[in-house]
């Protein structure tokens, strides 16, 4: 398989690893967390599942957006792209700087054996949820930038964002 110079995951979770509920954040939107989303992918592609799409607030990029679906004439917005497999993804972006996987659970757990980066943003309470990031080997990466925030300071909640790059 080819794949993109570098593979980068981007996520935003509670301290029990929770990432969605319902098909939402479980938590309110945290301006910090989007400001910084928006400055690291601006103008790279995004690959996503099929539940991540159908969220009425997805992430998109003007670049070009890929939906891994199994869903047979699965239809999409223009802008978007179906796909049946990350590897097939990946090989639509072989010629990419980078790309940025957006999730949900399966497609991080997927992912997380091919990413370079991951920008990790660490919301500091616990929420429900019932989609989580996954385990991964910490040791295998490097933290290269950590941001803090605090309540206040563009968001409700206090927040660090990690970006670990994979060790050589």
């Amino acid at each position: 398989m080819t794949k993109p110079n570098i593979i980068s995951l981007i996520a935003a979770m509670s301290e029990n690893r929770a990432i969605g509920l319902n098909n939402a954040l479980p938590w309110e939107p945290i301006a910090a967390d989007w400001d910084n989303l928006k400055m690291v992918s601006k103008g790279k592609k995004m690959i996503m599942g099929r539940k991540s799409y159908d969220n009425p607030h997805r992430l998109w990029s003007e670049a070009g957006n890929y939906v891994i679906t199994r869903q047979e004439n699965y239809v999409v917005d223009e802008g978007f792209e179906v796909v049946r497999s990350l590897e097939e993804a990946f090989e639509k972006c072989k010629n990419e700087a980078e790309v940025f996987v957006l999730g949900g659970e399966e497609i991080f757990r997927w992912a997380i054996p091919y990413a370079d980066r991951i920008y990790l943003t660490i919301v500091h309470d616990e929420f429900q949820g019932d989609a989580f990031f996954p385990e991964f080997n910490e040791s295998a990466y490097e933290i290269i930038e950590r941001k803090e925030f605090q309540i206040g300071e563009n968001t409700p909640y206090p927040i660090s964002i990690l970006t670990y790059q994979k060790k050589s």
